[in-house]
């Protein structure tokens, strides 16, 4: 016998959905997009706290236990920040992924909720990004009883979500191997691009604020710690992107001839600003920290490679909507 549900997800892409509302929409995209830099932002936090404050604490002095005792308890609060909005998003992802299959002017019942979440690979995606958050919010709890396992739980909840992304996008109709890869992109942009952020927004203003007369010089050790944690997570980001790219669109032609390669190829411009911006702080700023003059110089080349950076993530969440060439061609076939 066919259930409610499954009859309404058997019709969900035939039904006539409303015209002012799609996953194109500007408020889903910015949903998408929001949800987007959070995690981006949650991995960069893991990243600064697995990654480069172990470094960071390697070559601390005894005037710099303050420092680094500071830059873990905001490291833990932005990530229980970060995974409430995680959250709201989520949960707002909800109600936008049924507006735009069953048109808002639907109201909710429990077949069409049914068809969503227990019946679609989108469901599946959204519940495994649910579940990771809770996880996630136990883990910044346990953290703050002083648990060592509350960063393990907040470690894998962050790499369910971003596995959780890449099953609700292109690569979600693909192959494992498409999921994987877009898994590993995920991963790459916020080590990069996150980490930067929680550099910028988290380390290096605790730092000026509890480092001393040495917080300069405590800022020119922090980036370096940081910057061999940043090149590899780009050069992750770099190849992914080039192995998903070419799969989605096929052809260089594809680029330009294609919506999905003109929105791609934007946000390869805004990714090469970011990209020439950290090439520029990495060899023009880096050698020269250690005074009040460097750091600010810092703060301000490093911000625009930040914006840049998100720029990047808000066109990545129009690209999501963006028909593949091989859906459009699909979608031509009678």
């Amino acid at each position: 016998m066919i259930t409610p549900a499954v009859a309404a997800f058997a019709t969900l892409r035939q039904m006539p959905t409303d015209s002012a509302f799609g996953v194109e929409s500007p408020v889903y995209v910015m949903i998408r997009a929001v949800l987007s830099i959070a995690l981006v932002g949650l991995l960069g936090i893991l990243a600064l706290h697995l990654l480069v404050l172990p470094r960071f604490a390697r070559r601390a002095a005894t005037s710099e236990v303050a420092t680094v005792g500071a830059l873990d308890r905001a490291v833990r609060w932005w990530a229980a920040t970060l995974l409430w909005i995680i959250g709201a998003a989520t949960v707002a992802r909800l109600i936008a992924q049924h507006a735009a299959f069953f048109g808002t002017n639907e109201v909710w019942t429990r077949s069409s909720l049914s068809a969503l979440l227990l019946h679609s690979g989108w469901g599946r995606a959204w519940w495994l990004a649910l579940g990771a958050t809770v996880v996630g919010l136990w883990g910044t709890h346990r953290i703050s009883r002083a648990r060592a396992h509350g960063w393990t739980a907040l470690t894998t909840a962050a790499l369910a979500l971003a596995a959780s992304v890449a099953m609700s996008g292109h690569a979600a109709a693909a192959t494992t191997v498409a999921m994987t890869v877009h898994t590993l992109h995920v991963l790459g942009a916020g080590g990069w691009i996150g980490s930067l952020a929680a550099l910028m927004i988290v380390a290096v203003p605790a730092v000026l604020q509890f480092g001393g007369e040495e917080r300069h010089r405590h800022v020119a050790d922090l980036v370096r710690a940081f910057s061999p944690t940043a090149l590899g997570f780009a050069g992750l980001l770099v190849v992914t992107g080039a192995i998903a790219a070419w799969r989605n669109i096929g052809s260089v032609a594809g680029l330009w001839q294609e919506p999905y390669g003109q929105v791609l190829l934007a946000k390869l411009a805004l990714l090469s600003v970011a990209a020439g911006t950290g090439a520029y702080n990495w060899k023009g700023v880096l050698p020269y920290l250690g005074s009040a003059t460097a750091t600010a110089r810092l703060r301000k080349s490093a911000m625009l490679e930040l914006a840049a950076a998100i720029a990047v993530l808000v066109v990545t969440a129009v690209l999501v909507a963006t028909p593949m060439p091989s859906e459009m061609l699909d979608a031509m076939v009678p």
